[in-house]
């Protein structure tokens, strides 16, 4: 960036609304004739707010020149001045995926809490906002990449930056980029106007892919058992942040006179008491079909592809490829990086088939039903039991989606007001 204090500006600035004092440069890389620099951004002393550090590529436009000198042998060092920057390839590149592959990788247009570059073979994450300690998609990948887990990407390799006293922060992850395939939630929501019916062929073609998805979410549990984390931490339901955006709200729609959104806050609002209480009594009992292990943790219709075709059309269940293993990037590494219930996975992914439902106007539940069906069978379990164990974790999704909508999406938070409604 030609000046520092452009980085309030980026979308992946994670400081949005504090005041920056400083950015400052702390490390530098040189490689191939481009930087990888680290920079800290300090806030104004009356933000109470520490530091934070953050990756920048010097030129973006020739990352792929960095790439290829760094992942030319299994391991790289580069000086960085303070500390080091380090690249480890996990896996070999092959004659159908070359080295050569490389120097083609640009930046994709879209930015979120990280920045993405890709070829039209190769995909590369840089983590922004640095974290010191082990990164849960670096090691959650390097696992699957060893158990030959085949519903994702291959995984070729990372790099990190390590400080001068011996603190290791992630910057990246580089793994193959996969064609003719397209995100879930377009799959599951194409082909189909609001409230236009599909035809009865096409709903049991979504189903079935609906079942494959859970067989593959499955398999993913299996392959992740074997890896360790941190100590199981208590399920973080945001009720009381709810209820004052809540009450918010309603005084916001009493001022605009929006009688029908005042009456839904107001019958959300009313059923808090009895939601706490089904909460407080579903995750104190230790009876689950599933024990904690390491999970996806922010699993969706929208980290997973699905090989392309029309859902209406396809004769065969398609395949599936599973992404962004990196859990909620808001939250602390060790948090992330916590074993707990596959359960939180299975209600993020209904809870998502009941999103793709608001939006075109079809009935979630046969592919909520084929979901649960297929994971089930893939891990000799019953569906109606796996159904009751997820509904408290369930009702946290959407407390948590509530707050988000109400935040963020006002005219969303219909979606998860039904469901808390109907599970009080």
């Amino acid at each position: 960036m030609d000046n520092m204090r452009d980085i309030a500006n980026k979308r992946w600035f994670m400081g949005k609304g504090g005041k920056i004092d400083s950015v400052t440069e702390v490390a530098r890389a040189g490689i191939a004739g481009n930087a990888i620099v680290i920079v800290r951004v300090s806030f104004d002393t009356g933000e109470n707010r520490s530091p934070d550090l953050y990756a920048i590529i010097e030129n973006e436009n020739c990352i792929g020149g960095i790439l290829e000198a760094a992942f030319s042998a299994p391991r790289t060092r580069f000086n960085a001045g303070a500390g080091e920057i380090v690249f480890e390839r996990i896996r070999d590149f092959t004659t159908d995926m070359p080295q050569s592959a490389l120097p083609a990788i640009r930046p994709l247009d879209a930015e979120q809490s990280n920045s993405a570059f890709a070829s039209d073979r190769l995909f590369f994450k840089l983590y922004r906002r640095l974290q010191p300690g082990v990164h849960p998609e670096v090691e959650i990948l390097e696992h699957l990449e060893k158990t030959r887990f085949s519903a994702m990407p291959h995984f070729y390799g990372s790099c990190k930056y390590i400080d001068p006293a011996g603190n290791e922060y992630a910057l990246g992850i580089l793994e193959e980029r996969v064609s003719g395939m397209q995100d879930a939630w377009a799959f599951f929501t194409q082909g189909a106007q609001p409230q236009e019916p599909l035809v009865k062929a096409a709903q049991e073609n979504f189903a079935k892919a609906a079942r494959r998805l859970g067989e593959a979410t499955a398999e993913m549990h299996r392959a992740l058992k074997g890896l360790a984390g941190t100590s199981p931490q208590a399920p973080e339901i945001p009720f009381d942040k709810l209820e004052s955006l809540i009450r918010n709200a309603i005084n916001s729609a009493v001022t605009s006179g929006e009688q029908d959104a005042r009456e839904l806050l107001q019958n959300v609002a009313a059923s808090l008491p009895r939601l706490r209480e089904i909460a407080a009594k579903s995750f104190g009992t230790a009876d689950t079909p599933l024990a904690p292990q390491r999970i996806h943790g922010d699993y969706h219709l929208g980290q997973v592809l699905v090989s392309d075709g029309d859902g209406s059309q396809a004769r065969n269940a398609p395949t599936f490829k599973i992404l962004d293993f990196e859990g909620e990037p808001t939250r602390a590494l060790d948090y992330r990086r916590a074993v707990r219930s596959p359960l939180v996975d299975i209600a993020g992914m209904l809870r998502s088939f009941q999103y793709a439902s608001a939006v075109s106007g079809q009935d979630s539940a046969p592919c909520e039903r084929a979901f649960l069906e297929g994971y089930a069978n893939a891990a000799h379990l019953d569906a109606s039991e796996i159904r009751q164990a997820a509904a408290p974790y369930i009702l946290a999704k959407a407390v948590y989606e509530a707050c988000y909508e109400l935040e963020f999406r006002p005219d969303w938070f219909r979606i998860p007001a039904r469901a808390l409604l109907e599970l009080s």
